[in-house]
């Protein structure tokens, strides 16, 4: 009898529910937790809806990538990003797919998308977004991203180099700057 509570506990937890979506997990990403609309196991496996944070999440896949496909999955467009990963020392890949009005990220350590991601993917409901709105929308959330990623180097860049200033003469005691030090703190911090 505990055989068969234990089958069922275990059945029950092959699907998770983000995003109002069920996602059917496959058994080698079971063992993650599911918070805030985001299931993840490790370094190994994620999968989340991305609808309110598209240019933060793909942002930096597409500027860091060593790979990248736009293909179609059973009526979803997806574009998938691979990229060798220090950390977990493999192949790390996302791939971004439209299902309904929403866009999902799903992360998996290889490098190709095998059977059971494409499972996964065209196991949900088809995109109600075409094809070409998808693709021009990750673009511009890319574009998003590079354009806010400069202007937070231009800002830091600023910054360390006021800072040094500043430290330069401290260190040389020329002095009060405090009109220096107080566009360090209210610019700045």
């Amino acid at each position: 009898m505990a055989i068969l509570l234990v089958g069922c506990v275990n059945a029950q937890n092959n699907t998770i529910e983000i995003n109002e979506i069920e996602f059917e997990l496959p058994d080698r990403y079971l063992g993650g937790e599911l918070k805030n609309d985001r299931y993840a196991l490790d370094n190994v496996f994620s999968i989340e809806c991305i609808d309110n944070n598209v240019g933060n999440e793909i942002g930096l896949w597409a500027c860091e990538k060593d790979f990248e496909e736009n293909i179609m999955i059973e009526g979803h467009p997806v574009r998938h990003y691979s990229q060798y990963n220090q950390y977990v020392h493999a192949n790390q890949s996302h791939a971004y797919f439209a299902s309904g009005d929403s866009v999902y990220e799903i992360t998996w350590t290889g490098e190709d998308i095998d059977s059971e991601i494409k499972d996964l993917i065209k196991n949900t409901p088809k995109s109600n977004i075409s094809k070409d709105e998808f693709y021009n929308m990750l673009d511009e959330s890319i574009d998003i991203y590079k354009s806010t990623r400069i202007d937070q180097l231009n800002s830091d860049a600023e910054y360390n180099y006021l800072e040094s200033r500043l430290n330069s003469l401290y260190s040389q005691d020329a002095g009060d700057d405090s009109n220096l030090n107080q566009i360090l703190l209210t610019f700045y911090r």
